[in-house]
């Protein structure tokens, strides 16, 4: 598969619109971050217009949700073409500072190892991550559709000390403070059946469930609330001020910008370390897994170069009016031979 040289890349590259995967569409993102190396991975996409996400905000997230990243500075950036589907990202504007808490601007950005800028490009692998691939919700209707000994649905039930202490201690929906003339349920924060989630190598059957079958782990929430709530729809950022930070459509579900602080008390309301399990959940199923190469990844590229006559000397070229060029990773070949018959072309000339 052809690529561009070092140089190319750092100097010569071609600014570009990157192709956004089919999450990213989904999630309708018009924010991106990739980490800086060649090729580069998206690692975040936000759509701004819902999460309002602040230079500060991004800062926080990222290291909550990647707590080994390395030290890093989130730059804007422009992107560029690496090779077929792929991209690269060269800074183009300062460092922004995790204390700004003005809107972050939707574009693209790159996170760019401190340090030196080209060693960092070609130096280092991006930080490791296990991003989960569905919601509490979505993980609860696969269980129920293909049940198995190991995973623990019965603890979606509530004890009954459990749910005693929560009805004492809360009598309004802790989300929106909505009054107890509001249809009011019991919820579970972090649900427990799904605590074994929170340790990637661990065997459920060994996870000690009990720490989050509490009082702490549960409140009261408005009805209409529950399903985007375990949805991860939208979530709690009790480090800025018990913000409600909005991740999907809610339709026509009106949220409020922060849970009332009459409900944020140590005594009312569930504890914070559940809420911050909850949010750091809805961070990695919302904002992580959007690179193209979900999409399209080296084998499919390669399978189409090898049906277009790219890669065997024995099998010709595909005329020009085959309709395979005109498919997504067809038109990108299609651009490789373009720009390897100019390169020639310019050999050639010298």
């Amino acid at each position: 598969m052809t690529t561009t040289s070092s140089d190319s890349v750092i100097d010569e590259g071609r600014y570009c619109t990157h192709i956004h995967s089919k999450w990213c569409r989904a999630f309708d993102c018009d924010t991106f971050v990739f980490w800086s190396s060649a090729p580069s991975n998206l690692l975040v996409g936000i759509n701004q217009r819902l999460t309002h996400a602040t230079s500060a905000d991004l800062h926080r997230w990222l290291r909550t949700a990647l707590p080994y990243m390395p030290d890093a500075e989130l730059r804007p950036a422009a992107v560029r073409k690496f090779d077929v589907l792929r991209y690269t990202v060269v800074p183009r504007a300062d460092a922004l500072t995790a204390l700004d808490t003005s809107p972050l601007p939707s574009g693209d950005y790159g996170l760019f190892r401190v340090g030196d800028y080209e060693r960092d490009l070609f130096g280092y692998a991006e930080p490791v991550m296990e991003a989960p691939e569905a919601s509490f919700e979505r993980y609860l209707q696969l269980s129920e559709k293909y049940p198995d000994s190991i995973t623990r649905l019965d603890l979606y039930t509530f004890p009954p000390s459990v749910e005693q202490s929560v009805r004492l201690r809360d009598n309004v929906c802790f989300i929106t403070g909505a009054s107890p003339d509001a249809e009011l349920d019991l919820s579970w924060i972090f649900p427990p059946t799904w605590a074994y989630l929170l340790d990637p190598g661990l065997n459920p059957e060994a996870c000690d469930y009990k720490p989050f079958l509490t009082a702490s782990n549960a409140c009261m929430m408005r009805s209409d609330l529950l399903s985007l709530f375990h949805a991860n729809a939208f979530g709690i950022d009790v480090d800025n001020d018990f913000r409600v930070v909005v991740f999907r459509d809610t339709g026509s579900v009106t949220l409020p910008s922060h849970v009332p602080k009459s409900q944020n008390s140590a005594s009312a309301g569930p504890g914070d370390r559940f809420l911050r399990e909850h949010f750091r959940w809805c961070l990695l199923v919302n904002l992580f897994g959007g690179d193209i190469t979900k999409d399209y990844d080296s084998n499919r590229v390669v399978g189409v170069m090898e049906e277009l006559g790219m890669c065997r000397g024995d099998i010709p070229l595909a005329p020009i009016d085959d309709e395979r060029w005109d498919s997504l990773i067809g038109k990108e070949l299609w651009e490789v031979l373009i720009l390897d018959a100019f390169r020639d072309a310019i050999n050639l000339a010298k």
